[in-house]
Protein backbone atom coordinates (compact mmCIF):
# COMPACT_ATOMS: atom_id res chain seq x y z
CA UNK A 1 0.00 0.00 0.00
CA UNK A 2 1.47 3.44 -0.90
CA UNK A 3 3.01 5.31 2.00
CA UNK A 4 1.17 8.49 0.98
CA UNK A 5 -2.14 6.79 1.75
CA UNK A 6 -0.87 5.64 5.13
CA UNK A 7 0.38 9.16 5.88
CA UNK A 8 -3.07 10.55 5.09
CA UNK A 9 -4.79 8.05 7.35
CA UNK A 10 -2.25 8.69 10.09
CA UNK A 11 -2.65 12.47 9.97
CA UNK A 12 -6.45 12.34 10.11
CA UNK A 13 -6.40 9.78 12.90
CA UNK A 14 -3.77 11.59 14.96
CA UNK A 15 -5.58 14.93 14.78
CA UNK A 16 -8.88 13.35 15.75
CA UNK A 17 -7.19 11.60 18.67
CA UNK A 18 -5.86 14.88 20.02
CA UNK A 19 -9.38 16.32 20.21
CA UNK A 20 -10.78 13.05 21.55
CA UNK A 21 -8.12 12.88 24.25
CA UNK A 22 -8.72 16.43 25.42
CA UNK A 23 -12.50 16.57 25.17
CA UNK A 24 -13.69 12.99 25.60
CA UNK A 25 -11.19 10.89 27.51
CA UNK A 26 -10.27 13.69 29.88
CA UNK A 27 -13.86 14.90 30.04
CA UNK A 28 -12.72 18.51 29.95
CA UNK A 29 -13.37 21.18 27.35
CA UNK A 30 -10.14 22.63 25.94
CA UNK A 31 -11.08 26.14 27.03
CA UNK A 32 -10.90 25.11 30.68
CA UNK A 33 -7.12 24.76 30.55
CA UNK A 34 -6.77 28.51 30.02
CA UNK A 35 -9.12 29.17 32.90
CA UNK A 36 -7.19 26.84 35.19
CA UNK A 37 -3.97 28.71 34.49
CA UNK A 38 -5.14 31.75 36.42
CA UNK A 39 -3.01 33.30 39.15
CA UNK A 40 -5.20 31.91 41.94
CA UNK A 41 -4.26 28.37 40.93
CA UNK A 42 -0.56 29.22 40.69
CA UNK A 43 -0.62 30.72 44.17
CA UNK A 44 -2.95 28.05 45.56
CA UNK A 45 -5.38 30.71 46.73
CA UNK A 46 -8.77 29.56 48.03
CA UNK A 47 -10.46 32.36 49.91
CA UNK A 48 -12.18 31.62 53.20
CA UNK A 49 -15.68 32.88 54.05
CA UNK A 50 -15.54 35.25 57.08
CA UNK A 51 -18.03 33.00 58.88
CA UNK A 52 -15.54 30.12 58.75
CA UNK A 53 -12.59 32.29 59.77
CA UNK A 54 -14.51 33.74 62.75
CA UNK A 55 -15.53 30.30 64.01
CA UNK A 56 -12.00 28.92 63.84
CA UNK A 57 -10.47 32.03 65.43
CA UNK A 58 -13.07 32.07 68.22
CA UNK A 59 -12.04 28.51 69.14
CA UNK A 60 -8.29 29.06 68.79
CA UNK A 61 -7.91 32.43 70.57
CA UNK A 62 -8.59 32.12 74.32
CA UNK A 63 -6.64 34.97 75.94
CA UNK A 64 -6.34 38.71 75.17
CA UNK A 65 -2.58 38.19 75.23
CA UNK A 66 -2.49 35.45 72.58
CA UNK A 67 -0.05 36.08 69.75
CA UNK A 68 -1.58 35.06 66.42
CA UNK A 69 0.00 34.08 63.09
CA UNK A 70 -1.52 33.37 59.69
CA UNK A 71 1.31 31.88 57.58
CA UNK A 72 -0.56 32.32 54.28
CA UNK A 73 -2.82 35.24 55.02
CA UNK A 74 -3.98 36.28 51.55
CA UNK A 75 -6.19 39.33 51.95
CA UNK A 76 -6.33 38.90 55.72
CA UNK A 77 -9.72 37.38 56.61
CA UNK A 78 -8.20 35.40 59.50
CA UNK A 79 -6.16 38.36 60.72
CA UNK A 80 -9.28 40.54 60.75
CA UNK A 81 -11.19 37.89 62.70
CA UNK A 82 -8.29 37.56 65.17
CA UNK A 83 -8.08 41.31 65.79
CA UNK A 84 -11.83 41.41 66.41
CA UNK A 85 -11.65 38.44 68.78
CA UNK A 86 -8.72 39.89 70.74
CA UNK A 87 -10.40 43.29 70.96
CA UNK A 88 -13.52 41.61 72.35
CA UNK A 89 -11.28 39.94 74.96
CA UNK A 90 -9.89 43.36 75.96
CA UNK A 91 -6.73 43.82 73.87
CA UNK A 92 -7.00 46.82 71.50
CA UNK A 93 -3.39 46.41 70.29
CA UNK A 94 -3.01 42.71 69.55
CA UNK A 95 -0.05 40.87 68.03
CA UNK A 96 -1.38 39.48 64.76
CA UNK A 97 1.21 38.64 62.13
CA UNK A 98 0.50 37.57 58.56
CA UNK A 99 2.83 36.16 55.93
CA UNK A 100 2.15 35.85 52.20
CA UNK A 101 4.25 35.34 49.09
CA UNK A 102 1.90 37.44 46.94
CA UNK A 103 3.02 41.09 47.19
CA UNK A 104 -0.44 42.45 46.39
CA UNK A 105 -2.16 40.34 49.05
CA UNK A 106 0.57 41.09 51.59
CA UNK A 107 0.26 44.83 50.94
CA UNK A 108 -3.51 44.80 51.36
CA UNK A 109 -3.42 42.86 54.63
CA UNK A 110 -0.35 44.55 56.13
CA UNK A 111 1.51 41.24 56.17
CA UNK A 112 5.13 40.33 55.63
CA UNK A 113 5.84 39.56 51.98
CA UNK A 114 7.87 36.35 52.11
CA UNK A 115 8.04 32.71 51.09
CA UNK A 116 6.77 30.92 54.21
CA UNK A 117 9.41 28.21 53.94
CA UNK A 118 12.19 30.84 54.03
CA UNK A 119 10.48 32.91 56.71
CA UNK A 120 10.03 29.79 58.86
CA UNK A 121 13.78 29.53 59.53
CA UNK A 122 13.77 32.56 61.85
CA UNK A 123 10.09 32.64 62.81
CA UNK A 124 9.09 33.35 66.44
CA UNK A 125 6.63 31.18 68.38
CA UNK A 126 2.90 31.93 68.60
CA UNK A 127 0.03 30.97 70.84
CA UNK A 128 -2.25 30.58 67.85
CA UNK A 129 -1.65 29.67 64.20
CA UNK A 130 -4.69 30.00 61.95
CA UNK A 131 -5.36 30.16 58.25
CA UNK A 132 -5.97 28.48 54.93
CA UNK A 133 -2.65 27.18 53.55
CA UNK A 134 -2.17 27.38 49.78
CA UNK A 135 -3.21 24.36 47.78
CA UNK A 136 -0.73 23.97 44.93
CA UNK A 137 -0.36 20.58 43.25
CA UNK A 138 3.10 19.00 43.27
CA UNK A 139 3.82 19.78 39.61
CA UNK A 140 3.35 23.53 40.27
CA UNK A 141 5.31 23.53 43.56
CA UNK A 142 8.49 25.49 42.78
CA UNK A 143 11.69 23.49 43.23
CA UNK A 144 13.28 26.11 45.47
CA UNK A 145 10.35 26.24 47.90
CA UNK A 146 9.84 22.47 47.85
CA UNK A 147 13.49 21.72 48.58
CA UNK A 148 13.47 24.10 51.53
CA UNK A 149 10.11 22.85 52.83
CA UNK A 150 11.19 19.21 52.60
CA UNK A 151 14.49 19.98 54.33
CA UNK A 152 12.59 21.46 57.27
CA UNK A 153 10.27 18.44 57.35
CA UNK A 154 13.20 16.05 57.44
CA UNK A 155 14.63 17.91 60.44
CA UNK A 156 11.31 17.10 62.13
CA UNK A 157 11.85 13.41 61.41
CA UNK A 158 9.32 13.29 58.57
CA UNK A 159 9.83 11.77 55.13
CA UNK A 160 8.09 14.04 52.60
CA UNK A 161 6.99 12.77 49.20
CA UNK A 162 7.40 14.64 45.92
CA UNK A 163 3.72 13.95 45.32
CA UNK A 164 2.84 16.36 48.13
CA UNK A 165 0.82 19.48 47.47
CA UNK A 166 1.92 22.59 49.34
CA UNK A 167 -0.66 22.36 52.12
CA UNK A 168 1.09 19.31 53.61
CA UNK A 169 4.45 20.96 54.47
CA UNK A 170 2.59 24.14 55.46
CA UNK A 171 0.61 22.13 58.01
CA UNK A 172 3.60 20.18 59.31
CA UNK A 173 5.82 23.25 59.74
CA UNK A 174 3.05 25.42 61.18
CA UNK A 175 2.70 22.98 64.06
CA UNK A 176 6.30 23.86 64.98
CA UNK A 177 5.43 27.56 65.33
CA UNK A 178 3.28 26.95 68.40
CA UNK A 179 4.07 27.52 72.04
CA UNK A 180 3.75 24.67 74.54
CA UNK A 181 0.00 25.17 74.93
CA UNK A 182 -0.73 26.58 71.49
CA UNK A 183 -3.64 25.92 69.13
CA UNK A 184 -3.77 25.49 65.38
CA UNK A 185 -6.93 26.01 63.28
CA UNK A 186 -6.72 25.51 59.52
CA UNK A 187 -8.89 25.09 56.48
CA UNK A 188 -7.32 22.03 54.86
CA UNK A 189 -8.09 20.03 51.70
CA UNK A 190 -10.21 16.99 52.49
CA UNK A 191 -7.48 14.82 51.02
CA UNK A 192 -5.76 15.10 54.42
CA UNK A 193 -8.16 12.33 55.45
CA UNK A 194 -7.43 9.89 52.63
CA UNK A 195 -4.42 10.69 50.44
CA UNK A 196 -1.57 8.21 50.89
CA UNK A 197 1.20 10.80 51.12
CA UNK A 198 -0.58 12.40 54.10
CA UNK A 199 -0.45 9.20 56.20
CA UNK A 200 2.69 10.38 57.98
CA UNK A 201 1.16 13.84 58.49
CA UNK A 202 -1.87 12.22 60.14
CA UNK A 203 0.37 10.25 62.48
CA UNK A 204 2.37 13.39 63.25
CA UNK A 205 -0.75 15.32 64.21
CA UNK A 206 -1.91 12.62 66.62
CA UNK A 207 1.50 12.33 68.27
CA UNK A 208 2.30 16.06 68.39
CA UNK A 209 -1.08 17.33 69.59
CA UNK A 210 -3.17 16.07 72.46
CA UNK A 211 -6.40 16.62 70.55
CA UNK A 212 -7.04 16.65 66.82
CA UNK A 213 -10.57 17.74 65.90
CA UNK A 214 -11.97 17.49 62.37
CA UNK A 215 -15.07 19.39 61.29
CA UNK A 216 -16.79 18.71 57.96
CA UNK A 217 -18.39 22.00 56.86
CA UNK A 218 -21.61 21.93 54.88
CA UNK A 219 -21.26 22.26 51.11
CA UNK A 220 -23.06 25.60 51.14
CA UNK A 221 -20.17 27.19 53.08
CA UNK A 222 -17.67 26.54 50.28
CA UNK A 223 -20.07 26.25 47.36
CA UNK A 224 -17.73 27.94 44.88
CA UNK A 225 -14.67 25.85 45.73
CA UNK A 226 -13.95 22.74 43.65
CA UNK A 227 -11.50 21.32 46.19
CA UNK A 228 -13.36 19.76 49.14
CA UNK A 229 -12.11 20.97 52.50
CA UNK A 230 -12.25 20.15 56.20
CA UNK A 231 -11.69 22.35 59.23
CA UNK A 232 -8.79 21.11 61.33
CA UNK A 233 -8.47 22.12 64.98
CA UNK A 234 -5.41 20.95 66.93
CA UNK A 235 -4.43 21.74 70.51
CA UNK A 236 -1.41 20.91 72.66
CA UNK A 237 -3.04 21.60 76.03
CA UNK A 238 -2.34 18.50 78.14
CA UNK A 239 -5.63 18.59 80.02
CA UNK A 240 -8.85 16.98 78.82
CA UNK A 241 -9.49 14.01 76.51
CA UNK A 242 -6.83 12.84 74.06
CA UNK A 243 -7.01 11.57 70.49
CA UNK A 244 -8.97 12.13 67.28
CA UNK A 245 -12.43 13.71 67.42
CA UNK A 246 -15.11 14.98 65.07
CA UNK A 247 -17.55 17.86 65.42
CA UNK A 248 -20.34 19.43 63.38
CA UNK A 249 -19.94 22.96 62.08
CA UNK A 250 -23.04 24.12 63.95
CA UNK A 251 -21.51 22.97 67.24
CA UNK A 252 -18.20 24.64 66.37
CA UNK A 253 -19.96 27.87 65.47
CA UNK A 254 -22.01 27.76 68.67
CA UNK A 255 -18.97 26.89 70.79
CA UNK A 256 -20.48 23.55 71.89
CA UNK A 257 -17.16 21.72 72.17
CA UNK A 258 -18.42 19.34 74.86
CA UNK A 259 -20.22 17.48 72.05
CA UNK A 260 -16.97 16.18 70.62
CA UNK A 261 -17.31 12.64 69.29
CA UNK A 262 -14.29 10.36 69.86
CA UNK A 263 -13.23 8.83 66.54
CA UNK A 264 -10.20 6.61 67.15
CA UNK A 265 -8.29 5.51 64.08
CA UNK A 266 -9.24 2.02 62.87
CA UNK A 267 -6.63 -0.73 63.01
CA UNK A 268 -7.37 -1.88 59.45
CA UNK A 269 -6.90 1.43 57.64
CA UNK A 270 -4.69 4.42 58.31
CA UNK A 271 -7.14 6.77 56.62
CA UNK A 272 -9.54 9.05 58.42
CA UNK A 273 -12.43 8.58 56.00
CA UNK A 274 -14.40 7.03 58.86
CA UNK A 275 -15.01 10.63 59.93
CA UNK A 276 -17.60 10.83 57.16
CA UNK A 277 -19.77 8.62 59.39
CA UNK A 278 -21.35 9.27 62.77
CA UNK A 279 -20.20 7.50 65.92
CA UNK A 280 -22.81 4.72 65.73
CA UNK A 281 -22.02 4.00 62.09
CA UNK A 282 -18.29 3.94 62.81
CA UNK A 283 -18.68 1.40 65.61
CA UNK A 284 -20.94 -0.78 63.46
CA UNK A 285 -18.59 -0.75 60.48
CA UNK A 286 -15.45 -1.41 62.52
CA UNK A 287 -17.15 -4.42 64.07
CA UNK A 288 -18.42 -5.62 60.68
CA UNK A 289 -14.91 -5.60 59.21
CA UNK A 290 -13.50 -7.63 62.09
CA UNK A 291 -16.29 -10.16 62.15
CA UNK A 292 -16.45 -10.73 58.39
CA UNK A 293 -12.77 -11.65 58.40
CA UNK A 294 -12.71 -11.76 54.58
CA UNK A 295 -9.38 -12.05 52.79
CA UNK A 296 -8.07 -9.10 50.82
CA UNK A 297 -7.77 -9.08 47.03
CA UNK A 298 -3.98 -9.46 47.43
CA UNK A 299 -4.59 -12.90 48.95
CA UNK A 300 -6.42 -14.00 45.78
CA UNK A 301 -4.29 -12.24 43.19
CA UNK A 302 -2.81 -8.86 42.43
CA UNK A 303 -4.03 -5.50 41.14
CA UNK A 304 -1.44 -3.64 39.06
CA UNK A 305 -1.34 -0.43 37.06
CA UNK A 306 -2.12 -0.46 33.38
CA UNK A 307 0.18 0.39 30.49
CA UNK A 308 1.79 3.84 30.41
CA UNK A 309 2.36 4.58 26.73
CA UNK A 310 3.68 8.13 26.96
CA UNK A 311 1.13 9.33 24.41
CA UNK A 312 -2.13 7.42 24.08
CA UNK A 313 -3.24 9.44 21.05
CA UNK A 314 -0.28 8.04 19.10
CA UNK A 315 0.23 4.55 20.51
CA UNK A 316 -3.45 3.53 20.61
CA UNK A 317 -4.89 2.73 17.20
CA UNK A 318 -8.30 2.00 15.76
CA UNK A 319 -8.91 -1.30 13.99
CA UNK A 320 -8.50 -0.07 10.40
CA UNK A 321 -5.18 1.64 11.01
CA UNK A 322 -3.93 -1.28 13.10
CA UNK A 323 -4.71 -3.70 10.26
CA UNK A 324 -3.01 -1.48 7.68
CA UNK A 325 0.16 -1.23 9.75
CA UNK A 326 0.20 -4.90 10.73
CA UNK A 327 -1.62 -6.60 13.60
CA UNK A 328 1.44 -8.67 14.45
CA UNK A 329 2.75 -5.42 15.97
CA UNK A 330 -0.42 -4.79 17.96
CA UNK A 331 -1.87 -5.92 21.29
CA UNK A 332 -5.60 -5.51 22.05
CA UNK A 333 -6.13 -2.92 24.79
CA UNK A 334 -8.87 -1.01 26.62
CA UNK A 335 -8.29 2.66 27.36
CA UNK A 336 -11.49 3.90 29.00
CA UNK A 337 -13.92 2.70 31.64
CA UNK A 338 -16.79 3.69 29.35
CA UNK A 339 -15.87 0.71 27.17
CA UNK A 340 -16.65 -1.67 30.04
CA UNK A 341 -20.41 -1.86 30.53
CA UNK A 342 -20.86 -5.00 32.62
CA UNK A 343 -19.04 -7.63 34.67
CA UNK A 344 -17.91 -9.49 31.57
CA UNK A 345 -15.92 -8.38 28.52
CA UNK A 346 -16.26 -10.73 25.56
CA UNK A 347 -15.13 -11.03 21.96
CA UNK A 348 -18.55 -9.64 21.01
CA UNK A 349 -17.96 -6.56 23.19
CA UNK A 350 -14.59 -6.05 21.52
CA UNK A 351 -16.15 -6.30 18.06
CA UNK A 352 -18.87 -3.79 18.95
CA UNK A 353 -16.29 -1.27 20.16
CA UNK A 354 -14.24 -1.80 17.01
CA UNK A 355 -17.30 -1.02 14.88
CA UNK A 356 -17.87 2.11 16.98
CA UNK A 357 -14.39 3.31 16.06
CA UNK A 358 -12.80 3.04 19.48
CA UNK A 359 -8.98 2.77 19.67
CA UNK A 360 -8.46 -0.89 20.67
CA UNK A 361 -4.85 -1.70 19.79
CA UNK A 362 -1.56 -0.62 21.30
CA UNK A 363 1.63 -0.56 19.26
CA UNK A 364 3.95 -3.27 20.59
CA UNK A 365 7.46 -3.72 19.22
CA UNK A 366 11.05 -3.11 20.25
CA UNK A 367 12.59 -4.13 16.93
CA UNK A 368 15.03 -1.72 15.29
CA UNK A 369 13.21 0.60 12.95
CA UNK A 370 15.21 -0.67 9.96
CA UNK A 371 13.64 -4.13 10.40
CA UNK A 372 10.05 -2.87 10.42
CA UNK A 373 7.65 -2.91 7.44
CA UNK A 374 7.14 0.30 5.41
CA UNK A 375 3.70 1.05 6.87
CA UNK A 376 4.98 0.97 10.45
CA UNK A 377 8.11 2.93 9.51
CA UNK A 378 5.85 5.60 8.04
CA UNK A 379 3.74 5.72 11.20
CA UNK A 380 6.79 6.08 13.43
CA UNK A 381 8.21 8.77 11.16
CA UNK A 382 4.96 10.69 11.49
CA UNK A 383 5.18 10.34 15.27
CA UNK A 384 8.65 11.85 15.25
CA UNK A 385 7.42 14.74 13.13
CA UNK A 386 4.71 15.33 15.75
CA UNK A 387 7.33 15.22 18.53
CA UNK A 388 6.04 12.05 20.19
CA UNK A 389 9.60 10.74 20.60
CA UNK A 390 10.37 13.86 22.68
CA UNK A 391 7.64 13.15 25.23
CA UNK A 392 9.13 12.34 28.63
CA UNK A 393 8.13 8.66 28.80
CA UNK A 394 9.26 8.14 25.21
CA UNK A 395 12.63 9.84 25.30
CA UNK A 396 13.83 7.85 28.32
CA UNK A 397 13.35 4.47 26.65
CA UNK A 398 15.20 2.74 23.82
CA UNK A 399 13.82 2.61 21.25
CA UNK A 400 11.42 5.43 21.98
CA UNK A 401 8.42 3.52 20.59
CA UNK A 402 8.93 0.37 22.71
CA UNK A 403 6.06 0.65 25.21
CA UNK A 404 6.96 -1.45 28.30
CA UNK A 405 4.79 -3.69 30.44
CA UNK A 406 2.25 -4.77 27.84
CA UNK A 407 0.61 -8.00 28.99
CA UNK A 408 -2.99 -9.24 28.87
CA UNK A 409 -4.89 -9.26 32.14
CA UNK A 410 -7.41 -11.78 33.50
CA UNK A 411 -9.65 -9.04 34.91
CA UNK A 412 -9.82 -5.26 35.04
CA UNK A 413 -10.63 -2.97 37.96
CA UNK A 414 -12.01 0.50 37.33
CA UNK A 415 -9.47 2.99 38.63
CA UNK A 416 -12.17 5.64 38.82
CA UNK A 417 -15.85 4.90 39.28
CA UNK A 418 -18.94 7.09 39.29
CA UNK A 419 -21.74 4.97 40.75
CA UNK A 420 -19.79 1.95 42.01
CA UNK A 421 -16.31 0.47 41.55
CA UNK A 422 -16.32 -2.73 39.54
CA UNK A 423 -14.19 -5.72 38.60
CA UNK A 424 -14.61 -6.94 35.02
CA UNK A 425 -13.88 -10.51 33.92
CA UNK A 426 -12.03 -10.78 30.60
CA UNK A 427 -13.25 -13.51 28.27
CA UNK A 428 -11.42 -11.52 25.59
CA UNK A 429 -7.89 -11.19 26.95
CA UNK A 430 -6.37 -7.74 26.56
CA UNK A 431 -4.25 -5.11 28.25
CA UNK A 432 -5.37 -1.73 29.62
CA UNK A 433 -3.92 1.74 29.85
CA UNK A 434 -3.20 3.23 33.25
CA UNK A 435 -6.73 4.66 33.41
CA UNK A 436 -7.82 1.09 34.36
CA UNK A 437 -6.02 -1.40 36.61
CA UNK A 438 -5.08 -4.91 35.50
CA UNK A 439 -5.68 -7.95 37.69
CA UNK A 440 -4.00 -11.36 37.76
CA UNK A 441 -5.57 -14.14 39.83
CA UNK A 442 -3.76 -16.91 41.67
CA UNK A 443 -6.52 -19.22 40.43
CA UNK A 444 -7.75 -17.84 37.08
CA UNK A 445 -10.48 -20.50 36.89
CA UNK A 446 -12.24 -18.69 39.76
CA UNK A 447 -12.20 -15.33 37.95
CA UNK A 448 -15.98 -15.06 37.45
CA UNK A 449 -16.54 -15.76 41.16
CA UNK A 450 -14.13 -13.05 42.28
CA UNK A 451 -15.68 -10.50 39.94
CA UNK A 452 -19.24 -11.29 41.02
CA UNK A 453 -18.41 -11.47 44.73
CA UNK A 454 -16.72 -8.07 44.62
CA UNK A 455 -20.10 -6.44 43.93
CA UNK A 456 -21.56 -6.71 47.45
CA UNK A 457 -22.53 -4.05 49.97
CA UNK A 458 -19.73 -4.66 52.46
CA UNK A 459 -16.90 -4.73 49.91
CA UNK A 460 -18.19 -1.55 48.28
CA UNK A 461 -18.29 0.18 51.68
CA UNK A 462 -14.65 -0.75 52.20
CA UNK A 463 -13.87 0.65 48.74
CA UNK A 464 -15.42 3.99 49.76
CA UNK A 465 -13.48 4.00 53.05
CA UNK A 466 -10.13 2.85 51.66
CA UNK A 467 -10.30 4.78 48.39
CA UNK A 468 -10.26 8.49 47.71
CA UNK A 469 -12.47 11.11 46.12
CA UNK A 470 -11.15 14.45 44.92
CA UNK A 471 -14.27 15.87 43.36
CA UNK A 472 -16.62 15.35 40.45
CA UNK A 473 -18.34 12.53 42.31
CA UNK A 474 -15.66 9.98 41.34
CA UNK A 475 -14.16 7.32 43.62
CA UNK A 476 -10.54 6.44 42.84
CA UNK A 477 -8.79 3.25 43.91
CA UNK A 478 -5.04 2.94 43.41
CA UNK A 479 -3.41 -0.53 43.37
CA UNK A 480 -2.03 -0.24 46.91
CA UNK A 481 -5.53 0.52 48.17
CA UNK A 482 -7.35 -1.94 45.92
CA UNK A 483 -5.18 -4.87 46.97
CA UNK A 484 -6.29 -4.36 50.58
CA UNK A 485 -10.02 -4.46 49.79
CA UNK A 486 -11.68 -7.51 51.43
CA UNK A 487 -13.81 -9.74 49.22
CA UNK A 488 -15.93 -12.82 50.05
CA UNK A 489 -14.82 -16.39 49.44
CA UNK A 490 -15.25 -17.45 45.78
CA UNK A 491 -18.08 -19.91 46.36
CA UNK A 492 -19.56 -21.81 43.42
CA UNK A 493 -22.90 -20.03 43.56
CA UNK A 494 -21.22 -16.76 42.61
CA UNK A 495 -20.38 -18.23 39.23
CA UNK A 496 -23.97 -19.39 38.81
CA UNK A 497 -25.30 -15.81 39.14
CA UNK A 498 -22.52 -14.22 37.05
CA UNK A 499 -24.56 -13.82 33.85
CA UNK A 500 -27.63 -12.44 35.68
CA UNK A 501 -25.60 -9.85 37.55
CA UNK A 502 -23.71 -8.92 34.38
CA UNK A 503 -27.02 -8.24 32.63
CA UNK A 504 -28.24 -6.04 35.49
CA UNK A 505 -25.05 -3.98 35.54
CA UNK A 506 -25.13 -3.52 31.76
CA UNK A 507 -28.65 -2.17 32.25
CA UNK A 508 -27.34 0.16 34.99
CA UNK A 509 -29.47 -1.60 37.61
CA UNK A 510 -26.62 -1.47 40.11
CA UNK A 511 -28.57 -1.91 43.31
CA UNK A 512 -30.57 -4.84 41.93
CA UNK A 513 -27.27 -6.49 41.08
CA UNK A 514 -26.06 -5.72 44.58
CA UNK A 515 -29.15 -7.41 46.04
CA UNK A 516 -28.51 -10.58 44.06
CA UNK A 517 -24.89 -10.83 45.22
CA UNK A 518 -25.68 -9.92 48.83
CA UNK A 519 -28.05 -12.89 49.09
CA UNK A 520 -25.16 -15.22 48.25
CA UNK A 521 -22.31 -13.72 50.30
CA UNK A 522 -24.14 -12.34 53.36
CA UNK A 523 -23.08 -14.26 56.50
CA UNK A 524 -25.85 -16.03 58.40
CA UNK A 525 -25.08 -14.06 61.55
CA UNK A 526 -25.82 -10.73 59.78
CA UNK A 527 -29.48 -10.01 60.51
CA UNK A 528 -31.80 -7.89 58.37
CA UNK A 529 -31.41 -4.81 60.55
CA UNK A 530 -27.63 -4.91 60.21
CA UNK A 531 -27.88 -5.61 56.47
CA UNK A 532 -30.14 -2.59 56.06
CA UNK A 533 -27.74 -0.53 58.17
CA UNK A 534 -24.82 -1.52 55.94
CA UNK A 535 -26.73 -0.58 52.80
CA UNK A 536 -27.68 2.78 54.34
CA UNK A 537 -24.01 3.47 55.10
CA UNK A 538 -23.01 2.60 51.54
CA UNK A 539 -25.66 4.90 50.07
CA UNK A 540 -24.62 7.68 52.43
CA UNK A 541 -20.98 7.43 51.37
CA UNK A 542 -21.85 7.32 47.67
CA UNK A 543 -24.23 10.27 47.91
CA UNK A 544 -21.70 12.26 49.89
CA UNK A 545 -19.12 11.64 47.21
CA UNK A 546 -21.54 12.62 44.46
CA UNK A 547 -22.27 15.90 46.23
CA UNK A 548 -18.78 17.00 45.27
CA UNK A 549 -19.87 17.09 41.64
CA UNK A 550 -19.83 20.51 39.99
CA UNK A 551 -17.72 21.98 42.78
CA UNK A 552 -20.24 21.25 45.54
CA UNK A 553 -18.94 20.30 48.96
Amino acid sequence: MPESFIDGVITAFYNSCIDWKIESEMGTPKSRYKKNGRIEKTLGAVYTPPRIASSLVRWAVRSPHDRVCDPACGEGVFLAAARTRLADLGNPHPTCLGVDIDPIAASRSGAERADFFEWFETAPRFDVVVGNPPFIRSHLFSDKSRDLAFWHMRTMGLNPSRLMSTWAPFLALSSQLLTETGRLAFVIPEELLHINYAEEIRRHLLSFFRRVIVCLPGHELFSSVQQSVVLLLCEKDRSGPEGLFSISFSDLEDGELERLEPAPVWSWTSKWTHLFLDDKERRFLDGLFSRLNWKAIKDHGRVEVGVVTGDNSFFLLKKGLAENIGQEYMQPIISSARDLSGLNFSTQDFGRLARDGRPLYVLMTDEPIKNLPPQLKSYLKHGMEMGVNSRYKCRIREPWYAVPGIWPAQALLLRQAGEMPRLVHLNKKLASTDTIHRVRWNEPALGKRYVTGFLNTSTLIFCEIMGRSYGGGVLELMPGEANKIPIPEPVEKLEAIFDDVDALIRNKEYYRGLDVVDKVVKPKWLNKEDSDNARTILCKLIERRKHKQNGIH
